[in-house]
């Protein structure tokens, strides 16, 4: 994010120098209180739109978390069944799933609060620990059949 702000800001100043170096009668000269004002909208802009890329992530990982809560829930209902039952391998299954799920609901959690540059660095672990509740998912799927 730190890059995209400079690079703004950047941009701005080179586009407001070379505005300046432009002489002619009819063009007025920039000041300096225009370049400050011009590079706050900048970083404000480059801001504003981290924050957005930050609530499309949470929104896609929220939608796909709410999908596997739901189809885990009804995986564990029978798991549970099956453990009832005496079956060891569905007590494993169950307890997997169950870990994987915290895990998932542990690193949203943590990161529902977070500013847009930390969400761009804890994306992968997040993806991971979703990925790895989908593999658990399909690998508990398969055993309870």
């Amino acid at each position: 994010m730190k890059k995209i702000i400079w690079l703004t800001i950047l941009i701005t100043a080179a586009a407001l120098m070379a505005l300046a170096g432009c002489s002619g009668d009819d063009e007025q000269k920039v000041t300096a209180e225009q370049v400050k004002k011009e590079a706050k909208e900048a970083v404000d802009t480059a801001i504003a739109y981290s924050k957005q890329k930050k609530d499309e992530l949470m929104a896609k990982f929220n939608e796909q978390y709410d999908s596997l809560k739901q189809q885990n829930q009804e995986l564990m209902q029978k798991a549970k069944e099956q453990a009832a039952a005496g079956q060891e391998k569905a007590k494993q299954v169950l307890a997997d799933l169950q870990e994987k799920q915290e895990a998932v609901q542990e690193k949203m959690a943590a990161m529902k609060d977070k500013g847009a540059e930390a969400w761009a660095k804890a994306e992968p672990e997040l993806q991971k620990a979703m990925d790895n509740l989908k593999e658990a998912y399909n690998k508990a799927k398969a055993e309870l059949q």
